[in-house]
């Protein structure tokens, strides 16, 4: 009997143990699928670092599904942050969100976001699997390089013909790149830049002698004025970034005075002047009005020396029109077509007129005139 009772025992205490031993390896086995808490659940945010003097930096990690991973980063603005994903299974998704908390993109594994930054600042980044997905590991990998404008090369001396006034040249320029013409001219003589294309969009920037802007333009418009010193000017030409390549034209045509109107119109009566003023801080005005191929109305402003001026002209029902500049002397500085801009560097202080007027042949039209300067 006690045998028959020890044996009992032992049978007992050998399920119990192996009881014990069944529970400790359904433990270890549930400890081997990682059981993650959603991090944005959570707020746990992982900030990523970049090792001195490296441009990228991977991190890697896993998700269950309905759950996230999520990193933080700075960056300057300006700089392009590039983001690639990896995924050892299912795809995974990764937002990218701005200093803001603003969504900026999103990009499955496998893919490429790439992006300017708009500010500095944290950026954040969150990884998470497809619906229903089991746990998904991933790599994730960021780079982020620095936009340094493109050095141009030496100038290129544009000249002129013997005898004549003009002078054209084209050229190519790929995305994000730049090409400079240096030209000689004097004081007082009338330099008027055409642009065209074919392609991506392009900038034109005239500088004097001493480096002070005179005017830009893009491409298909013009530019006129007097310039203000001997020497040798400056045309720099600029793409933007992401563009298609460009096949640019220029013509620069530099006069000793004034042009002559292309159609003069005969003027019975002196057109009425009328003075603008600015609202007090305000750098632009708007006025408006109706003209036909009669006198033109003639507006009078006062400016300062080294100041820059705009102006665009647009009509109500597209007829053609123009304005006109002129200095206090009557010096010829430019004329600008409805629906193109016109911008000119100021060589004196004073009054400055601008006359506007349809072109001859052509219907009255209500214009508006958007006049700014700027130093």
């Amino acid at each position: 009997m006690n045998k028959l009772l020890k044996l009992r025992l032992r049978m007992t205490r050998y399920t119990l143990s192996r009881l014990l031993l069944l529970v400790l390896l359904l433990g270890l086995f549930e400890g081997a699928t990682p059981t993650l808490a959603a991090p944005l659940a959570q707020g746990g945010v992982q900030r990523i670092t970049f090792a001195p003097g490296a441009t990228s930096a991977t991190v890697t990690g896993g998700v269950a599904a309905w759950q996230a991973m999520r990193y933080v980063l700075t960056a300057l603005a300006g700089q392009t942050m590039t983001v690639q994903a990896y995924s050892g299974g299912s795809p995974v998704y990764v937002t990218i969100y701005d200093t803001s908390r603003v969504m900026m993109g999103s990009v499955a594994s496998g893919q490429v976001w790439t992006s300017q930054l708009p500010a500095t600042g944290d950026y954040s980044l969150a990884v998470y699997p497809s619906p229903n997905a089991g746990y998904t590991s991933f790599q994730l990998t960021i780079t982020i390089v620095s936009n340094s404008p493109p050095t141009p090369s030496a100038p290129e001396h544009i000249y002129f013909a013997p005898g004549t006034v003009s002078a054209t040249v084209t050229g190519y320029l790929p995305s994000n790149s730049t090409k400079q013409y240096v030209l000689g001219a004097s004081a007082g003589q009338v330099m008027t830049i055409n642009s065209w294309t074919s392609g991506g969009p392009f900038r034109y920037t005239l500088t004097a002698p001493n480096g002070a802007w005179l005017g830009s333009g893009d491409q298909g418009q013009s530019w006129s004025g007097t310039l203000p010193a001997n020497g040798d000017y400056l045309l720099t030409l600029q793409t933007p970034t992401d563009v298609p390549p460009v096949n640019y034209g220029l013509t620069i045509t530099i006069v000793s005075s004034a042009p002559p109107t292309p159609t003069p119109v005969p003027t019975p009566v002196p057109p009425s002047t009328q003075r603008i003023t600015f609202p007090s801080g305000a750098t632009s005005v708007t006025v408006s009005g109706y003209v036909d191929d009669s006198p033109p109305v003639r507006y009078v402003l006062r400016a300062l020396r080294g100041q820059t001026m705009t102006l665009y002209l647009s009509t109500y029902h597209g007829s053609p029109q123009t304005v006109t500049i002129r200095d206090a002397n009557g010096n010829y500085l430019g004329t600008a077509y409805s629906g193109q801009q016109w911008s000119g560097y100021l060589a004196t202080t004073g009054d400055y007129y601008l006359d506007v007027q349809a072109t001859p042949g052509n219907p009255g039209d209500t214009y508006s005139l958007y006049i700014q300067i700027l130093w």
